[in-house]
């Protein structure tokens, strides 16, 4: 992955999560402390070295909470920090980031800094309003500390970007969940939840035998508009390809009324992890047609870094719907 496309998917998937934990404070504004909190859960080497010095999601939360309680004390304000609510991101629209947040991100990007999390994290240290300072000294870690860590990362050269299989519509991501192993994999393993984690599917009707396939309806909104689904696409078939006990699991998509015969493969592994669990995610765009393989060929040739990007695109919508579920 080149240093402007990882610099572009690292925004994507911390701006997700970020204007996900701005919406819990009832904000459109996403500001740098929500940046710090998607940052708690990023699985590269910024969230990694974050959740290494004891600074989780919940412990930043609760930092974050606090720190702005503080400030609405020192003009007088009480503030309820119990009053937070739910993610309501994907079920609302107009968020922006502010433009403190945004010379964090040219920051990141600036120099020799690859734009990747950990060099969005040393922006975050080095932002100049001392909002991150106080809030990092909230979560017992010393900034300085912190600084020297990235600073070694960073000559290091450690990275773990999504990766993609050359020759097919395939992508390949390593996430991490704040979560028990267990509670991630009965969401996982449960055609019935597979819409709390998968945009595209709006329902999934019981299977007659209880071990599948089963019918789903495709998903017709989101974030509160309408999505335009074709006549053949409004009905999908799943299937349950693979099943390892709290380990494995594939999911298979098909579109039965549709005469395209690609079917959506979702694969799921789960290990522990500190803090919560690691989640290596596969999503596979497969055909079984031989007269279709010339133009698949083509595709790959002509559409490859824009097909690519559709498939990085999926990847991190599944990963914000399963991590949503847990926070």
């Amino acid at each position: 992955m080149s240093r402007f496309t990882h610099a572009a998917a690292t925004m994507h998937t911390l701006s997700l999560a970020a204007m996900e934990e701005a919406s819990r404070f009832g904000v459109r504004d996403a500001d740098i402390d929500h940046l710090l909190l998607a940052l708690t859960i990023d699985p590269d080497t910024g969230g990694q070295i974050l959740r290494g010095m004891g600074a989780g999601l919940d412990a930043a939360r609760a930092a974050v909470a606090a720190q702005h309680a503080a400030q609405l004390e020192l003009v007088g304000i009480a503030s309820d920090t119990d009053g937070l609510g739910r993610i309501v991101f994907h079920e609302t629209s107009g968020y922006e980031w502010t433009e403190r947040a945004l010379a964090v991100w040219t920051e990141a990007s600036s120099g020799g800094r690859r734009g990747n999390s950990a060099a969005v994290l040393r922006a975050l240290v080095d932002e100049p309003s001392g909002l991150i300072d106080e809030i990092l000294r909230r979560l017992g870690l010393d900034p300085d500390a912190l600084k020297s860590r990235l600073d070694d990362a960073q000559n290091l050269g450690l990275s773990r970007p999504a990766m993609f299989e050359k020759n097919s519509f395939s992508g390949k991501r390593s996430i991490f969940v704040p979560a028990p192993v267990d509670d991630v994999w009965e969401l996982l393993s449960s055609a019935t939840r597979i819409p709390e984690w998968d945009h595209v599917v709006d329902e999934v009707h019981a299977s007659a035998t209880g071990v599948g396939p089963w019918e789903a309806a495709t998903a017709t909104s989101r974030n509160g508009k309408p999505v335009a689904v074709r006549d053949s696409s409004r009905r999908q078939q799943i299937y349950l390809d693979r099943f390892e006990d709290s380990a494995y699991v594939t999911w298979r998509f098909t579109y039965p009324d549709s005469s395209n015969d690609t079917a959506r493969v979702v694969t799921f592994a789960l290990e522990h992890a500190a803090g919560g669990m690691q989640l290596h995610m596969t999503l596979t765009w497969a055909g079984t047609r031989r007269r279709r393989r010339v133009v698949r060929q083509v595709l790959r040739a002509v559409l490859g870094p824009t097909l690519r990007l559709l498939v990085y695109i999926q990847l991190t919508q599944m990963e914000s719907g399963i991590t949503r579920v847990f926070r």
